[in-house]
């Protein structure tokens, strides 16, 4: 009977590298492992710290000032609150009896507007964002709340009533200046209603949770009082 002896050729070479591999792991692993623990209980050098080479480096967080102040300055105009009002006004041309059954002009004008109030972000400097250094927390100083707008919707703004002489086809200016009092009138109303208040508060519920989503835990939003007075030039 015939016995082949012989081994083959690669089965050495092969038991070879496997056992080399299997040692490398099994030495970078104490290596590894050994090291940190003596990094972390042995200090030769008096009170000076190891670092370990290999242990993962700590997670930084860096919140930039800039970067949130831009954010905010993009929203340019923050609308915050809105009132919709409405206001009878009685306009008159007139005298006395005699004079207002020849000349007279009279209307009455049902007047519906609306006044939203909020805040020009695009007043805001770099110096209005702090932002500390551990990047936890932040204090925003915002403008002063403002009247955005103040105007009368035109679809529900109607004559209710209007008399006239019996020699007066009627002022065409009466009504111009009627709406120009109910203009007026909604937002005096709108004011007495503390429209800049509300929209403070909303104001600085809206600039925290968007200064909070950069990460950072603790904002603080700071708002002077505003003058409840139409925009320069109107709305």
């Amino acid at each position: 009977m015939y016995y082949d002896d012989d081994t083959p050729s690669g089965a050495g070479c092969f038991s070879g590298a496997a056992i080399l591999a299997l040692g490398l792991v099994i030495l970078g692993a104490f290596f590894y492992f050994g090291l940190n623990r003596a990094t972390s209980n042995l200090n030769p050098f008096g009170g000076a710290s190891i670092n370990n080479p290999l242990a993962a480096a700590p997670t930084t967080i860096s919140v930039d000032r800039p970067a949130v102040i831009q954010q905010i300055r993009a929203l340019n105009r923050l609308e915050t609150t809105t009132a919709s009002i409405e206001k009878v006004i009685t306009a008159e041309q007139g005298g006395s009896a005699f004079y207002n059954f020849f000349r007279g002009d009279k209307l009455l004008l049902v007047a519906h507007g609306d006044v939203i109030a909020g805040f020009d972000l695009s007043k805001m400097r770099p110096e209005d964002v702090v932002v500390s250094e551990d990047g936890k927390s932040a204090t925003v100083a915002l403008p002063p709340p403002e009247i955005l707008v103040s105007r009368l919707d035109n679809e529900k703004t109607y004559v209710y009533d209007r008399e006239t002489g019996i020699f007066n086809q009627g002022n065409p200016g009466l009504e111009s200046e009627a709406r120009r009092v109910a203009e007026q009138q909604i937002l005096q109303a709108a004011c007495e209603d503390n429209i800049l208040k509300r929209a403070a508060d909303e104001g600085k519920r809206s600039i925290e949770n968007l200064v909070k989503a950069f990460g950072i835990d603790t904002v603080v939003v700071t708002v002077p009082e505003g003058q409840c007075t139409l925009p320069s030039g109107g709305a």
